[in-house]
């Protein structure tokens, strides 16, 4: 009975490698599954628009070093957990804005793709989001060997997607059933890092290296705006949104709220 387990478990590891990509937790065959959300083409909504900015003087991280492919990566890779732009704005890039408790509102996007990409031993982009039932292309344009490995909520979470990639693969493409917070990373490079979002619904954003992000036909009523940010946390907001807008609201970010929060985004 032992032999017939460990035969069964090697034969799911040959596979695995045979295709280059294994699917586990998340990634159901077939439709998705009902969700609360409704989207009705007749809500117009306001515009919420703003721009997240980080209080404080902007910490100063060390370089990550680079232990295998360093003749392509480098010797070390800059430290890419907190963006902010130098200046008065001091504005925070790849924060994800998102409204909770949204039942009914504009319909959701249809036939969305989202890529990442390994690009200069790099995640690209570091931080995305998308909807429910989206595809996701997984590419690699490095000439050395990358693996994609997408975890539910944390780096120890069960495994959704592990796509390996050597040199001059072709691109993969896989459907997103199921929401939550995707942790990317090659486990070839431990510092290449990034995290995708997955909504039901079409209320979220995530900011620009200005700082902006922007909010679209949203109904009228009260809400928790909520902010995640790989270093700084998740951080929630009450507003209340008016009949009539545009709605601008700007938004603060700093170091007091740093341990990590389990995110679910709803």
């Amino acid at each position: 009975m032992m032999r017939q387990r460990l035969g069964r478990t090697l034969v799911l590891v040959l596979a695995c490698s045979a295709l280059a990509a294994c699917t586990m937790v998340g990634m159901r065959e077939g439709a998705p599954a009902d969700r609360a959300y409704e989207g009705d083409p007749s809500i117009r909504g306001v515009a919420v628009t703003g721009q997240v900015s980080f209080v404080g003087a902007i910490p100063r991280p060390d370089p990550v070093p680079v232990y295998r492919d360093s003749d392509f990566c480098g010797e070390e890779m800059p430290n890419e957990t907190l963006m902010v732009e130098e200046g008065a704005s001091q504005s925070v890039e790849g924060v994800v804005i998102s409204l909770g408790g949204v039942s009914k509102g504009k319909p959701l996007p249809q036939g969305q793709t989202r890529v990442i990409e390994s690009r200069g031993c790099r995640f690209i982009p570091r931080v995305s989001a998308t909807v429910v039932g989206s595809l996701l292309a997984i590419q690699s344009v490095d000439p050395i060997m990358h693996n994609t490995h997408l975890r539910l909520n944390s780096r120890f979470g069960d495994t959704v997607i592990n796509v390996i990639q050597p040199a001059g693969a072709r691109g993969i493409q896989r459907r997103l059933f199921s929401d939550g917070l995707l942790d990317v990373r090659c486990d070839i490079h431990p510092f290449m890092r990034a995290f995708i979002h997955v909504f039901e619904h079409p209320y979220f954003s995530v900011t620009d290296s200005a700082g902006r992000y922007e909010l679209t036909q949203v109904p009228p009523g009260t809400y928790q705006l909520k902010m995640w940010h790989e270093k700084l946390g998740v951080r929630e907001k009450t507003i209340t949104v008016p009949d009539h807008g545009p709605v601008t609201l700007d938004l603060e970010l700093d170091l007091k709220q740093t341990a990590p929060r389990r995110f679910a985004p709803k």
